[in-house]
């Protein structure tokens, strides 16, 4: 079936597509984000530190990292709808686990399968849009999947808290659990089948895809930049941003819910805005990486209001982490252009891999910088213990994007559309 939308693609296949693939994600960003409105409840009812705390929401990204190799081969194998269907299922394992967990390694255990499960929720819907659609509607495609993300990060904030006020942390993961399998359900009897060209690769050509995958000129720069900025976002927004509006900017659980409602809402417009955007800019001669390197500028700017000490700056930080953050989205596309369709699997969660791995990493690092210092008062820390972990994000930041431009402009990079 060719991909020509309008004509053998349409609106019915969109819409059997991308509805029960946006519920994958929508539920996976959810799992991500929880934590930041959970983490003093946690804090509290288990008498976690900021390192163990950090540990507990990082292994999230840890395993979903550690996936991404086999599971960019099992995508090219065996295609999206089952693969994706079979992931939502162990979430659900592991939700259940988080909920009944009374220690630390339990609920490490559930939140590391959590993770897994939904290690392949964004590259899964990307690839089936790779595989249904023509190339020129990738970009918008793309950015409707990633606001049903969005909205799923938007759901872990203020409404979340309010059901946090009827029923307690344990109840609101059965709930989840029981959404996560009726997601898999939809997902596996909803959604079409195809898979990709590579299905009828052997083990070795498999490997040799990776390699290629790995070696790509374009993907070694392009990853750092997206491990330190998607990465470190994902580890602000989906943890520290609570603790530090409540230690730095002194707002309350009911403000913090707030304006982590206010950065999501901001971000799921962005992801489509940012789809439509490349395409109009695409027409007019303007380069996927020209508009990635601008925009990670102007983000890193405007997190630097994260080093003072007052939180001050907090609207600036935010609003800079709503409308910038998702910039580097469009890195995807771009790869994806630049290599074999056969290989859009591996190259996608070879991406991925980078992405989560840093989330991982800086996630763990905040927490572990921070426990460093003494708190303040039970579970809160001061200024400087923030500024000091948020200043090595930047420095990652500003250094990964220098490694991006200057080759970038040696090999012509800004020529791709």
């Amino acid at each position: 079936m060719d991909r020509v939308f309008g004509r053998t693609a349409t609106w019915r296949v969109a819409l059997i597509v991308l509805i029960p693939f946006g519920i994958g994600f929508f539920l996976s960003n959810y799992y991500r984000s929880m934590n930041a409105v959970l983490s003093p409840r946690l804090m509290f009812d288990l008498q976690l530190s900021a390192t163990d705390l950090g540990l507990l929401t990082s292994i999230y990204f840890f395993t979903t990292a550690v996936c991404q190799l086999p599971l960019g081969l099992l995508m090219d194998r065996y295609g999206p709808r089952r693969v994706q269907a079979s992931l939502m299922a162990l979430a659900t394992l592991g939700l259940l686990i988080f909920a009944v967990g009374r220690n630390l390694p339990v609920l490490i255990l559930g939140r590391a399968i959590m993770g897994i499960g939904a290690a392949g929720a964004l590259m899964t819907s990307f690839q089936a849009v790779m595989l249904w659609f023509p190339v020129q509607r990738w970009p918008l495609l793309n950015g409707l999947v990633l606001s049903a993300g969005g909205l799923g990060a938007l759901t872990a904030t203020l409404p979340t808290e309010l059901v946090l006020q009827v029923i307690d942390w344990r109840h609101l993961m059965f709930g989840t659990a029981l959404a996560s399998l009726a997601g898999c359900a939809i997902l596996f009897g909803v959604a079409p089948e195809r898979s990709s060209e590579g299905t009828a690769e052997k083990p070795s050509g498999q490997i040799r895809g990776v390699v290629q995958v790995y070696s790509d000129r374009l993907f070694l720069r392009i990853s750092p930049l997206y491990a330190t900025t998607v990465g470190g976002n994902l580890a602000f927004q989906g943890l520290w941003a609570g603790p530090w509006l409540k230690d730095v900017a002194h707002f309350s659980t009911t403000q913090v819910a707030r304006s982590l409602l206010v950065v999501t809402v901001l971000q799921t417009v962005g992801y489509v805005v940012v789809g439509w955007l490349a395409g109009i800019l695409g027409k007019r001669g303007v380069g996927l990486a020209q508009i990635i390197g601008t925009g990670t500028l102007l983000f890193i700017i405007s997190q630097c209001g994260l080093l003072l000490a007052t939180g001050q700056a907090r609207w600036v930080v935010l609003l800079g982490m709503g409308l910038f953050s998702n910039i580097n989205l469009l890195s995807y596309p771009l790869l994806a252009q630049n290599l074999p369709a056969g290989l859009m699997g591996r190259a996608n969660t070879a991406l991925n891999f980078f992405v989560f791995l840093g989330a991982f990493l800086l996630q763990y690092a905040v927490g572990a910088i921070i426990g460093m210092f003494d708190p303040v008062a039970t579970s809160s820390y001061p200024a400087i213990a923030y500024q000091t972990a948020f200043a090595l994000i930047l420095f990652l930041q500003a250094a990964s994007w220098v490694w991006f431009l200057v080759p970038a402009k040696a090999s012509s990079l800004c020529a791709i559309h």
